[in-house]
């Protein structure tokens, strides 16, 4: 696993706004610390909504990021590979709009 990968996250039966059910999800968390087999670990639901907020990002193929519900999971929640990876230009937009989600 690698900071930028997307995987399909199970997130189950959804609470109010939070994210749910199973759908990507972008790994947020750093190479570095990924490196030490994490049990947890910091993802970015992605939709195919688009609502056109700042806190959206484009990853192709799986319609935007959702920079403002970061959250942390179990590894075992993630439940599927994809093979794919945001790059290094969208995991720095994302990662900068957790930042000043945060006033980092």
């Amino acid at each position: 696993m690698r900071a930028g990968d997307v995987w399909r996250c199970d997130f189950g039966t959804p609470a109010r706004s939070e994210p749910g059910f199973v759908r990507p999800v972008v790994v947020v968390t750093s190479d570095d610390v990924l490196a030490f087999d994490q049990f947890a670990v910091a993802v970015v639901p992605c939709t195919t909504t688009h609502r056109g907020w700042q806190t959206e990002v484009d990853v192709d193929a799986f319609g935007v990021a959702q920079a403002h519900l970061v959250t942390t999971v179990r590894v075992d929640r993630l439940v599927e590979e994809t093979g794919r990876n945001v790059g290094v230009t969208a995991l720095h937009q994302i990662r900068e709009l957790i930042a000043d989600l945060l006033e980092l």
